[in-house]
């Protein structure tokens, strides 16, 4: 007989929407929308082309132009013509950039700060036991090697074969 277990997934559920709308409202305050802050973040670790970026993060490369276009706008980003490839534009930070993103990194520090506040070091440590052994349960041991970039492209990947397979089913 399987156990009902609704109401802790309810409770995963809650956390998850209310750190996200965390987010949200300290990206907002920073000049950037939700979406855009993966594509932010991955030119602060890597300088690229738009093609690798959307590689890299599973979205499309006109979704990576139009945000890139936008970014470039606030003066966040900058594009310089690749010296190998003419047809190229290589994507670097701008300091600003740079600023916004450490601002938005330390706005979800403060964010899980709150999150954890009051439970003691072996509560911490307790219940990273259990969500590690939740997510070996579910994604075997890759799920223990997600980064936050990672995670960010494996949700585009799964978003996009999800809309491939309605469109699959339409026709």
């Amino acid at each position: 007989m399987l156990k009902d277990y609704r109401e802790l997934a309810n409770l995963f559920e809650n956390t998850h929407v209310f750190r996200k709308s965390y987010a949200r409202q300290a990206l907002r305050g920073k000049g950037i929308y939700y979406r855009q802050f993966p594509i932010l973040n991955y030119i602060y670790c890597n300088d690229g082309t738009q093609v690798e970026i959307a590689k890299a993060l599973y979205i499309s490369p006109a979704s990576v132009a139009v945000s890139t276009k936008r970014l470039q706008k606030t003066g966040m980003i900058e594009k310089k013509v690749d010296e190998d490839s003419l047809r190229k534009n290589r994507i670097r930070m701008t300091p600003k950039g740079r600023e916004i993103v450490e601002s938005c990194r330390l706005a979800m520090k403060k964010t899980d700060n709150e999150m954890f506040s009051g439970f003691r070091e072996e509560e911490l440590e307790q219940l990273k036991g259990f969500l590690d052994r939740m997510l070996v349960n579910l994604a075997g041991e890759e799920g223990r090697n997600l980064t936050p970039l990672s995670r960010t492209a494996f949700v585009n990947k799964m978003n996009q074969e999800e809309k491939d397979a309605m469109e699959e089913s339409k026709e």
